[in-house]
């Protein structure tokens, strides 16, 4: 089975990728106006009618808009989210209750998988961030009944848990927060309380805690996973794609140099990882499986304080 992963947008002003595989594509959060998003898609050469089905991460509105949610019921796209994320909508979005009506909004649970097209497997983890309940999803693709590969996305996360990094054990694809740097962040003009709320373990991953979640997962994969590094939610403030790179790239250096890292943007779809069936997929077995819990206050880098902002 073959396939492409594309992040069509990636940041605090809108968030949607696509994954493609075997004619049934699936759009990882839909952040984007309809217009916007119309228009990443033809950017890549897709379309609307690429897309079978939308999955949710989570609900802060650089994830979903109401206007999409629109656009999803007149196209007959259905929602996939978890229950606390449709009790939310129902209050925040005018636009849900018509998409429920018409029977498009689909329920995941977390930790239990669900096969979105024959041969493509979606697997719900809870991390840890402050819209509560937050996900990452594992895509697994089967073919003749053998793991082809897999992708694991992460877009907005505050620490990782040993949950995760089992989860996203042996993919092709890892695409993960790469947020901000730590000095930048902390320099910057925000005020206190913004800061420390990306500094938390419910906010958003640092360059160097992207690095060792990095690490982890490669580590816990073996030689040649992941082949692809994707990059997310960088911010415009607090980061440099220079900056996010470079970690990315020290992460692999000794575990996987071949690796490539690609470093998602706001304003322009960012390169297509093709999909490719590994030529050991005979030997490649499923990932173990999840067990749900709530996310662990699990900080993996200790952000240290700079002058002026001792605790």
């Amino acid at each position: 089975m073959t396939g492409r992963f594309t992040v069509l947008a990636s940041g605090s002003s809108g968030n949607a990728a696509l994954l493609e595989a075997n004619g049934f594509g699936l759009l990882i959060d839909c952040g984007l106006h309809p217009k916007a998003l119309t228009a990443r898609l033809a950017e890549v050469s897709a379309s609307w009618d690429s897309v079978h089905a939308v999955v949710l991460t989570h609900t802060h509105t650089d994830h979903w808009k109401d206007l999409t949610l629109a656009d999803l019921r007149s196209r007959k796209i259905p929602l996939w989210a978890h229950p606390a994320h449709f009790d939310h909508l129902a209050a925040a979005s005018p636009s849900f209750e018509a998409l429920d009506r018409a029977g498009l909004a689909h329920a995941y649970q977390d930790a239990h998988p669900h096969d979105f097209s024959p041969g493509v497997r979606v697997t719900p983890v809870r991390v840890s961030h402050d819209s509560d309940p937050t996900f990452a999803f594992r895509v697994d693709a089967h073919d003749a009944g053998h793991l082809a590969w897999s992708v694991g996305y992460a877009s907005d996360l505050g620490c990782a848990s040993h949950e995760l990094i089992e989860a996203f054990a042996g993919v092709d694809v890892l695409a993960l927060e790469y947020n901000h740097d730590l000095k930048l962040e902390r320099l910057s003009k925000r005020p206190r309380h913004l800061v420390e709320r990306v500094l938390g373990d419910r906010g958003h991953l640092s360059n160097d805690q992207a690095a060792e979640v990095t690490r982890a997962i490669a580590l816990r994969s073996g030689d040649g996973f992941p082949g692809h590094l994707v990059q997310l939610h960088l911010s415009r403030d607090c980061n440099r794609p220079e900056l996010a790179s470079a970690s990315g790239r020290a992460a692999l250096a000794l575990l996987n140099p071949r690796s490539e890292v690609i470093t998602a943007r706001q304003d322009t779809a960012a390169k297509s990882v093709p999909l490719l069936r590994r030529p050991d997929a005979l030997n490649r077995t499923a990932p173990r499986s999840v067990t749900p819990s709530a996310p662990l206050a699990c900080r993996r880098t200790v952000q240290p304080a700079l002058p002026g902002f001792e605790a």
